[in-house]
């Protein structure tokens, strides 16, 4: 059974100032690469939603948010949430960030 699959508008966000980033500090196709890896890593996430890991940064009123890496670029991480039958991407992260301190806002986000 496929997911539905929601991408948050602050996930979208997050990608492009990864892909812009990517694209400043590395080229064009490296940057392309890394939004093909993320949409193929959603919609692998819609078919098998429970392969993430259940992240224990962040305790949300609204439910258990999980991580999983993008694929070919594992030093970025993608935090969602299975809702019934939706995956909902939240936020697309640098795993070098400091991932507790902006975790912390997400309730707020919601």
């Amino acid at each position: 059974m496929n997911y539905r699959l929601i991408v948050k508008d602050r996930a979208t966000q997050d990608l492009r100032q990864q892909a812009n980033y990517i694209l400043v500090n590395g080229n064009a196709d490296a940057a392309v690469k890394f939004l093909d890896a993320a949409e193929a890593t959603f919609t692998q996430l819609a078919k098998t939603p429970s392969m993430g890991k259940v992240t224990q940064l962040v305790v949300l009123r609204l439910g258990e948010v999980r991580q999983w890496r993008i694929k070919n670029f594992k030093d970025y991480l993608i935090f969602y949430r299975i809702q019934d039958t939706t995956v909902e991407i939240l936020r697309v992260f640098h795993g070098a960030r400091d991932l507790a301190d902006i975790l912390t806002e997400f309730d707020e986000e919601l």
